[in-house]
């Protein structure tokens, strides 16, 4: 099935690793060009390098490893800029990066709760305001922002992982309604329980947290997944490429469970 991704441009924050580095790779795949943009240079350069010899010797330059560090707004300018600078466009934002680790609420200061939308919403919410007004030229855009279950299905320990994942379906819904009379399709995607290098730092938090070990705390969680394992990196990957393609041109402000069945939400 073509997706009709072909010369596409798409930013992806989170880039570097795990499902955003997935996507990344989906979306190549589908011959669209992609910024990886994460906050480490190193993993960040490494990753692009990666990417771009698995297109042989295709098309390497399809791939612009962008360092940024998404909680100051002038240096996500400064990546869209090079990024419209590199391939004259933007049509896709898929908003992958993410810091949220359980923490214990009654443990958390006033700083950290302060800073707790940070981790995650709002370089989202930055990074829409920064990739709109170029989707809004062509008339043309896709935004999917990778949510996550605590965003529908919240409870204690996640209480950070909850509060950032139900702003982003909220923020999702709102422009969705707002921005598809210009064509830009905003929708989430909601993974849980995926093999990432960020799932074992959840893992090890939350045992942390629980007094558990990370073996019991794995058990129990994969247990409760219906297909009883782990999602992989590139299971959501191939939602998200649907959603960024011009076979989604129906769906709008929609949250497509990646989860295994874990959700017990209606």
């Amino acid at each position: 099935m073509d997706l009709g991704l072909k010369d596409r441009v798409a930013i992806i924050t989170g880039g570097s690793r795990g499902i955003g580095n997935a996507c990344a790779k989906e979306l190549l795949a589908e011959g669209a060009c992609v910024v990886l943009v994460s906050k480490d240079p190193a993993g960040n350069a490494a990753a692009a390098r990666e990417l771009g010899k698995s297109l042989g010797k295709l098309h390497p330059d399809r791939v612009l490893g962008v360092a940024v560090d998404l909680t100051d707004d002038a240096a996500i300018a400064a990546m869209t800029a090079q990024a419209v600078e590199k391939f004259g466009r933007i049509d896709i934002l898929v908003n992958s990066a993410a810091t949220v680790i359980p923490q214990d609420f009654f443990k958390m200061g006033d700083g950290e709760l302060r800073s707790l939308l940070e981790q995650k919403f709002n370089p989202a919410a930055r990074c829409i305001r920064h990739a709109v007004p170029h989707m809004r030229q062509r008339k043309w855009g896709r935004i999917i922002n990778i949510s996550g279950l605590a965003g529908r299905q919240p409870h204690y320990p996640v209480v950070p992982a909850a509060l950032n994942n139900s702003a982003m379906l909220n923020l999702t819904k709102a422009l969705a309604a707002e921005l598809a009379r210009d064509n830009i399709l905003v929708n989430a995607v909601v993974p849980y329980i995926i093999d990432t290098e960020r799932q074992d730092d959840t893992m090890r938090e939350w045992a942390r947290t629980t007094g558990q070990t990370e073996a019991e705390v794995r058990r129990q969680r994969v247990a409760k997944l219906p297909v009883g394992r782990m999602g992989r990196p590139e299971e959501v990957a191939a939602v998200v490429a649907f959603m960024a393609s011009e076979r989604s041109s129906y769906v709008v402000g929609a949250a497509w469970y990646v989860d295994g069945g874990g959700a017990m939400t209606l």
